[in-house]
């Protein structure tokens, strides 16, 4: 079972231009890092005629905190030069202070264009809501399993997940990575009683899977009407 990447490590969201929110590390309370690509908001011509600002705003829940910040794009930045959609290229930073008993982070940026227009990055008004999916689920295990006497050609994956009680459903999204032509496989996975937590397990029926195989897969996970993704920080999990 490949181990859970950054435990224990300082917190980072980031905002990169393919419209994505990456949230990185662990919930901690202190410093965050705040990484966003101002290409989300503006293009490399708007720069030719001065600086411009982003402001940032950012709302904790459950506590309902508010922190603001002001992310400076200088004149003739070389955005379309240094674009990268994963959130390589040119990125503004800043920091904030992560409050004490904060599970959520609700955060909406704004800039007001040469022609004096304010673009809005909201999500449609609905806002950008993160999560940390090291907080939300607690352990991750997964194994395949080997095949039974009844059908000695086929193996099954089992997991065994491990959540907060908020979360009301979790997916596993399988795929056989020693089999690239097959799609990728969603399966609902089913609440069973924990000491510490929801559990969540595979299907009675199972999930079969060839002998030997190799299962890649990340979780999506349902708190209220939201749904989040813990994907090992980007690099998945590996079952085997």
């Amino acid at each position: 079972m490949k181990p859970r990447q950054s435990k224990g490590r300082r917190p980072q969201i980031t905002f990169t231009q393919d419209e994505h929110e990456l949230v990185q590390g662990d919930l901690i309370p202190g410093p965050c890092v705040l990484r966003y690509d101002p290409l989300r908001l503006l293009t490399d011509e708007d720069t030719e005629h001065g600086a411009h600002e982003i402001h940032a705003h950012i709302r904790f829940h459950p506590s309902g905190q508010t922190w603001e910040g002001t992310l400076t794009v200088p004149e003739d930045a070389p955005l379309a030069e240094l674009a990268d959609p994963a959130g390589q290229g040119y990125m503004l930073e800043t920091k904030f202070e992560l409050p004490a008993g904060t599970d959520e982070l609700e955060a909406w940026f704004s800039c007001t264009h040469d022609d004096g227009y304010t673009h809005w990055d909201s999500e449609n008004n609905q806002n950008h809501w993160l999560r940390f999916s090291l907080h939300d689920v607690t352990e991750v295990k997964a194994v395949v399993k080997a095949p039974d006497q009844q059908n000695p050609a086929q193996s099954k994956v089992d997991f065994d997940v491990t959540t907060i009680p908020q979360v009301t459903s979790v997916t596993a999204r399988h795929r056989l990575p020693a089999f690239q032509e097959r799609p990728r496989v969603e399966t609902p996975l089913v609440s069973a009683d924990g000491p510490d937590g929801k559990r969540w397990v595979a299907p009675p029926e199972g999930i079969p899977v060839p002998v030997g195989a190799a299962v890649a897969f990340d979780l999506v996970y349902t708190i209220g009407d939201r749904k989040f993704t813990d994907d090992n920080q980007g690099r998945w999990y590996l079952a085997d």
